[in-house]
């Protein structure tokens, strides 16, 4: 594999159990009592996508918005990258891999609490929610992030699934015609995902170059 597009949260980053958590006290303060179980299908969706489903619309939606990403950059510190993540990209980096992120993370989102942890170096793209005119699971921002990199122009669409992978986003990369790892090590409901690739650590990335 030459092309590798990694997912930001529950991939590179622990960040489910904080943006859960801080999920479930935005709704309590709003009226509404969820469990930690039932909240989970919501992890890794855009925001704003989670506040629609669960009945939040127009200003409501917005303050619902503000007050769980103000919550999130409060607990901002106890998110941290999974050990073995920089390493890993680290060696893609020096075998002349390309490395792209695709998140539903708005670039606000990616700004405050991706960036700081300094690993921005090793990513040669990045799309975020507002990069391409549709989000995840279509595959318009896989391609987008691939068509940056140069992936389009050198595999074509159709020759996509021997030169790229993508860990997380499973339903995102069948739909982009890119092979799909299952990231084991912050996957919150592994039975549930069916993926080419089931992948235990972060240093186990090196073994699909």
């Amino acid at each position: 594999m030459k092309y590798f597009i990694f997912d930001v949260d529950g991939t590179l980053l622990n960040s489910a159990e904080v943006d859960q958590q801080c999920l479930q006290q935005m709704l309590r303060e709003f009226g509404q009592e969820h469990t930690l179980e039932e909240l989970r299908p919501s992890f890794g969706k855009p925001g704003r996508q989670t506040l629609a489903d669960l009945g939040f619309s127009g200003e409501a939606a917005e303050r619902a918005m503000d007050r769980w990403e103000g919550l999130s950059q409060e607990r901002i510190a106890e998110v941290r990258v999974f050990n073995g993540v920089e390493a890993m990209l680290k060696a893609l980096h020096e075998r002349g891999c390309r490395c792209g992120i695709v998140t539903s993370r708005t670039h606000y989102q990616y700004g405050y609490g991706f960036s700081p942890l300094g690993l921005d170096g090793y990513f040669d793209a990045v799309i975020c929610m507002e990069d391409a005119p549709r989000t995840k699971p279509a595959p318009d921002p896989l391609l987008e992030c691939l068509r940056r990199m140069g992936g389009l122009a050198t595999a074509g669409f159709g020759g996509l699934r021997g030169r790229a992978v993508t860990l997380g986003a499973i339903l995102t990369a069948a739909a982009a015609g890119v092979a799909s790892c299952l990231a084991l090590w912050g996957c919150l409901a592994p039975d549930r995902i069916a993926a080419d690739v089931r992948l235990a650590a972060p240093g186990d990335v090196l073994s699909l170059i």
